[in-house]
């Protein structure tokens, strides 16, 4: 399954202090064509006694390279009273009827509803997996939404690490290391269709007055000391910062999107 623009948006926008409040349920519903990046383009099957079916999602988990979510039950929808269709897509949506989409996906085999068949899903066939550059953790907050925990806005600042701060790196240290605040820029949409967010402004780290170490990963937090990696992106080339080296960050360096 992809993310829709209705989950991007609130994702990226919770980078700019605004949080982005859960479902108290998600449904899942069935498309004869493709519902597209908005949610809003494909064609619903509203076959007599079509309804949308409540879905639960399992705790997230390590899968497929990411972290992801899968339907923990099967789904039966009603009966068709007569033929339905062929569906193509379904769709997350956060209301029984109307709402907004979180996520839609195209099925491996096309489903043809014949006159008094019972479409059913599977457990564990709804299955939606974030990859990428934000951290594990932030990974899990955005597919815990899924399962009716909202997300809290942050303010964001960058970060310099020796190593990935998931997998044993530290933070740079020195005499006048301090994390510095960012800022993001409202989510726009790409070619691809999908939707980033950028830093607005460049920023420059204050000068090193000792060595700070060898920096290999640049991260957002979501606060100026502690707090928890948001984002994690490798440095192409490991930098040793010795004494009188400033760092800068340029506008428009830090993209945050959903994968």
């Amino acid at each position: 399954m992809y993310a829709c623009d209705y989950l991007e948006k609130g994702v990226l926008n919770a980078l700019r202090g605004t949080a982005f409040p859960a479902p108290s349920k998600c449904y899942l519903a069935l498309y004869i064509s493709d519902p597209g990046e908005s949610g809003t383009n494909g064609t619903e099957t509203l076959y007599d006694g079509y309804r949308r079916m409540e879905i639960d999602f399992s705790a997230p988990a390590d899968t497929n390279g990411g972290v992801g979510i899968q339907n923990l039950l099967d789904l039966t929808f009603p009966a068709a009273a007569t033929a339905a269709g062929t569906i193509t897509h379904i769709g997350v949506l956060d209301s029984l009827a109307g709402g907004n989409m979180l996520a839609r996906g195209e099925l491996i085999e096309p489903l043809v509803i014949g006159k008094d068949e019972t479409p059913v899903v599977l457990a564990g066939d709804v299955l939606f997996y974030l990859t990428g550059d934000l951290s594990r953790a932030w990974k899990a907050k955005v597919l815990n939404l899924f399962r009716g925990q909202s997300l809290a806005g942050i303010t964001p600042f960058h970060s310099l690490w020796n190593g990935s701060p998931e997998s044993g790196g530290a933070e740079l240290s020195g005499d006048n290391y301090a994390r510095v605040a960012v800022s993001f820029s409202a989510p726009v949409e790409q070619p691809s269709g999908q939707l980033l967010a950028r830093n607005t402004v460049a920023a420059s780290y204050p000068r090193p007055s000792t060595a700070w170490g060898t920096w290999t990963h640049s991260a957002i937090c979501s606060a100026d000391s502690s707090g928890e990696p948001v984002w994690i992106k490798a440095r192409a080339e490991p930098m040793a910062l010795k004494k009188g080296y400033m760092p800068m960050i340029a506008e428009g360096a830090v993209e945050v999107g959903l994968n």
